[in-house]
């Protein structure tokens, strides 16, 4: 049975760490279909749109600008997998990103090795 389970990948950004999570998704979801956006007016809108399955949502936070204006649609957010990748572990950072209730959250300077083990894992329960 093939699957109709939607990844998004959210990041304002192209730069080499995001190049480098970028690419291994695409080789990850071969048979899945990956959306790539880069403002969070379009992850509001894609969001909105009806599923067949559970999305999994990966967000790359650059700066707490954007984790505040992410808190702005947090509501939308909570009907999906959410993977959260922040800049840094301050405490005011940290905070925020818990009002999104991420399933998972990790750091900008951990490998993408860790991340590939969690969508792969999110995927089977799928």
């Amino acid at each position: 049975m093939e699957s109709h389970m939607e990844v998004f990948l959210y990041s304002s950004e192209i730069e080499g760490k995001e190049k480098e999570i970028e690419s291994m998704m695409e080789k990850l979801l071969p048979a899945h279909r990956l959306d790539v956006l880069r403002s969070i007016d379009n992850l509001s809108k894609k969001l909105q749109e009806a599923w067949k399955e559970r999305p999994i949502v990966v967000i790359l936070a650059h700066k707490i600008d954007e984790l505040i204006d992410l808190v702005s649609i947090r509501e939308q957010l909570h009907a999906v997998r959410l993977i959260l990748i922040l800049p840094d572990a301050e405490e005011g950072t940290i905070s925020l990103a818990h009002r999104l209730r991420p399933n998972y959250l990790t750091y900008f300077h951990r490998g993408v090795e860790e991340l590939k083990a969690v969508l792969e894992k999110m995927m089977m329960m799928n």
